[in-house]
């Protein structure tokens, strides 16, 4: 005889159906409201104080047998053996099937905190029943589970608040929480929204939340569900009432019911055999496809995206079963099947809705241990995700990619041609998305086409009748339905045939008779451009005929003509010769001559450029020392009598009432002796021609070879230098050009200047040269008529006789064929820049 051994059960196992299966806070409440939610509670209240989270309800309590029998007892399950017990008249007053069946969810508050006290009542009973549990008691895994004691205290006359002033509920209060601030009381919230089935209009469960010290935030707070204080309100029923595209089946154990509706029209509706899905009797699938209107509807009553709430939630016995629905969970594949066809179905970015199944084969269908793990992979599970592929996914994808995007019609070629159909989904793709209601579809032929093809699909299964089906997306009457192929009349009336609808073979009729009356019109016009084509065929020979007479005429006209002309033109032929030769003779003679002038005027212009060369560069080769000395007493003179000039000029400057005329004179002898002095200085310094004075003058290598040469007067006050270059040439007085120069220089450097940039550029109209330098500038006295300064007398604060500017303007006028102009200051450089320019 073997002998009888039995399981020993660690304290460890506490861990094991506690922390280690509730992976966080929000499941690990979550598990003790569906227990409220199972004891008939209608409210529920959740209290945070300090470090202590309690939870209330007011449901049927428990018995201290109830605590001994079921609360204490490890996997037992009530549900379970109620409904083992209960007989059919039971069963069928129930309000609800049971969210919870493993026995475990109570271990929940080992997730919260260490210490747990339990106060209960029944409604028969005078008692109050409560026990303390401390957790930490069970971490001694060579203890047995069964021996550590949980402390019980029977109460009498004891106040407890249960929710509403109940006689009856359960509390737990958890000391130890940790980590509760705003931020997690808010999610708490946000994630008890959709623990209840946030689509049941059922009224009789409510949950509350109550946290003293999140008063002042909330009343600062505007969207009410982000709000910590307050009830738990599924305001998604009221998102929903947004206009969109929905389909809700609902499966029972016989038959199947579907309807499509699309932003409040009836699209279609359907009945089926329920043949394969026999383990469900009770399913509800609603799936919400949002377009662009519908997600920002949501987005601004929610405050939230649609993406970021979530996507089709999933919901057993009306409690929420996780992790489907959540942001970023695919558990339903969606996603996969997307990546798989995009632009042909839909992901959990445009999809919205639940799965609700109710029943009480918790064999086939069962969650995971782990609270977020989902449903066990069973017949039945599978069966459950049958029914939602097949029978709600599938068909709103059907009509939303077909109908509403266009997708099908143009891959199907319906049309025959892809520019139409084309058309016909941009207009879709570009308009619908944006609407909320039905206008575009309707009006758009493609649309109407697929639907057609859509309830033809349906019509020919013989397991599906249609109840009902919207005809204004049937109707082709008023279409262009020369776009459209002859089999898709075909295709009406066969549903036609499936369908016995009055409204809908009046439409099929008519569409008929614009359809033949259609075909009649382009054969008839097609005839009639036939005969236009013979007609101008036949015109065009008669005309090419005509034509072909006229020219043989006109050629044999020619030909007598050429005939007396030949002749003619044989005489004129010689005569042309020797006319040519007379020609040829006359331009080789013209050639010759232009020949000898151009050589002529090279040579002549070689000559002008050694002389400007040699007036610039050559060194001293001619005077003697007696001639040194005369030119040197030359300029002592002039100096002499400049000076001279220069002291009457300021007398007069003083004197009011002087005569201008004398001014005018003194101006010009002044300009005698300064031309005096250029003389002298060039003398000096070169082979110079008096009566080559005026002569043709590269303007650009002048100025850089004057600057050269005689740059020597200034290098130590002023640095000169010469930018750009042209080819620009004129015919100057290049005595006249270096009085100009000089006097330009003389002025920057009684303005203080100490850097001159001569800048040579081309012009519309021949060469022009600025003159920009760093001093003190034009005073702002002359800055509203700058041409002021060109007067003869004028002079500013800076030391000048006033006739400089006067004397540089009338030379560059009269014989440098050009003028001056002052531009302004700070141009370049901080002073003032003039402009020469050459014509």
């Amino acid at each position: 005889m073997p002998e009888k051994l039995e399981f020993k059960v660690s304290s460890g196992l506490k861990d094991i159906i506690g922390r280690d299966l509730i992976t966080d806070d929000f499941i690990a409440v979550f598990e003790l409201v569906k227990n409220s939610y199972d004891a008939n509670a209608k409210n529920v209240f959740i209290e945070f104080k300090e470090d202590t989270i309690i939870i209330s309800d007011d449901g049927d309590g428990m018995s201290i047998e109830d605590i001994k029998n079921k609360w204490l007892f490890v996997a037992y399950s009530s549900k379970k053996q109620d409904d083992q017990e209960d007989d059919f008249r039971d069963k069928i007053q129930k309000r609800r099937h049971y969210a919870g069946a493993k026995g475990i969810g109570r271990f929940s508050a080992d997730r919260l905190g260490d210490d747990l006290v339990l106060t209960t009542k029944k409604l028969d009973s005078k008692n109050i029943q409560q026990i303390s549990v401390n957790w930490n008691k069970f971490n001694n895994q060579k203890e047995k589970f069964e021996s550590v004691k949980v402390d019980y205290l029977p109460l009498e006359d004891y106040s407890i608040p249960f929710p509403k002033n109940s006689k009856k509920g359960t509390i737990l209060e958890i000391q130890g929480i940790k980590g509760w601030d705003r931020s997690k009381k808010t999610s708490l919230k946000h994630s008890l929204e959709k623990l209840i089935n946030p689509f049941s209009e059922s009224t009789d469960f409510n949950i509350e939340i109550f946290s003293k010290d999140e008063l002042t935030n909330d009343s600062k707070e505007q969207i009410g569900r982000n709000k910590v204080n307050g009830p738990i309100k599924n305001a998604i029923l009221d998102i929903l009432k947004i206009k969109t595209t929905q389909i809700n089946v609902q499966v029972t154990k016989d038959h199947i019911k579907s309807k499509l509706i699309d932003r409040g029209t009836l699209i279609y509706q359907i009945e089926e055999q329920n043949k394969k899905l026999n383990l469900i009797d009770d399913l509800k699938i609603d799936l919400y496809y949002l377009n662009t209107s519908a997600k920002n509807n949501f987005t601004r009553n929610m405050g939230i995206q649609p993406v970021k709430f979530g996507s089709v939630f999933l919901f057993k016995n009306g409690f929420r079963v996780q992790p489907y629905g959540d942001t970023d969970d695919d558990s339903w594949g969606l996603d996969y099947r997307y990546q798989q066809g995009y632009n042909r179905r839909l992901g959990t970015r445009n999809l919205f809705g639940r799965v609700e199944i109710s029943t009480n084969n918790t064999t086939e269908f069962k969650e995971v241990s782990s609270r977020d793990g989902g449903m066990v992979e069973t017949q039945g599970y599978n069966q459950l995700m049958e029914a939602f592929m097949n029978k709600g996914l599938l068909r709103l994808e059907r009509y939303v990619v077909g109908v509403l995007w266009g997708e099908a019609f143009k891959r199907k070629n319906y049309f025959g041609q892809d520019e139409i159909a084309e058309n016909y989904r941009k207009e879709l793709l570009k308009k619908d998305q944006e609407s909320d209601n039905l206008s575009i579809a309707k009006s758009n032929l493609g649309s109407k086409i697929d639907f057609i093809q859509l309830i033809k699909s349906l019509s020919t299964d013989d397991d599906i009748k249609i109840i009902e089906f919207n005809k204004d997306l049937v109707n082709l009457v008023n279409e262009q339905l020369d776009e459209v192929q002859t089999k898709f009349i075909a295709d009406l009336e066969k549903i036609a045939e499936k369908i016995d609808n009055p409204d809908l073979d009046k439409i099929i009729n008519l569409t008929e008779e614009r359809y033949n009356q259609i075909l009649r019109e382009k054969e008839e016009a097609q005839r009639r451009a036939e005969e236009e084509e013979k007609r101008r065929i036949a015109a065009e020979e008669k005309a090419k005929k005509e034509e072909e007479a006229r020219i043989k005429a006109e050629e044999r006209a020619r030909a007598e003509v050429e005939r007396r002309r030949a002749a003619e033109l044989e005489a004129l032929r010689k005569e042309n010769e020797r006319l040519r030769a007379v020609e040829e003779r006359r331009k080789e003679e013209e050639r010759r001559k232009k020949e000898e002038d151009a050589r002529k005027d090279a040579e002549q212009n070689l000559e002008h450029e050694k002389d400007k060369s040699a007036y610039l560069t050559a060194t001293r080769k001619t005077l003697s020392e007696d001639a040194e000395e005369l030119i040197h007493s030359i300029k002592v003179s002039v100096i002499g009598i400049d000076e001279g000039l220069e002291k009457i000029l300021r007398r007069l400057r003083t004197d009011k009432s002087f005569d201008k005329s004398l001014y005018e004179e003194i101006g010009k002898i002044k300009f005698i002796t300064d031309k005096v002095m250029k003389l002298s200085k060039l003398i000096t310094k070169s082979n110079f021609k008096a009566d080559q004075e005026v002569r043709k003058v590269k303007i650009s290598q002048f100025i850089r070879e004057y600057i050269d040469t005689y740059s020597y007067a200034y290098t130590d006050k002023i640095k000169i230098s010469v930018s750009g270059n042209s080819d620009f040439i004129s015919r100057i007085s290049v005595l006249d050009f270096s009085i100009v120069l000089d006097n330009l220089i003389s002025n920057s450097h009684k303005a203080q200047a100490k850097q001159i940039d001569l800048e040579i550029k081309d012009s519309k109209k021949g060469l022009d040269v600025l003159i920009h330098d760093d001093g003190k500038g034009v005073p702002n006295e002359f800055l509203k008529n700058s041409n002021a300064i060109f007067d003869l007398g004028v002079k500013s604060k800076i030391e000048g006789s006033g006739i400089g500017l006067h004397t540089v303007k009338k030379k560059m006028k009269e014989n440098l064929r050009g003028d001056i102009e002052f531009l302004g200051n700070g141009i370049k450089y901080k002073g003032a820049t003039f402009k020469l320019s050459f014509n």
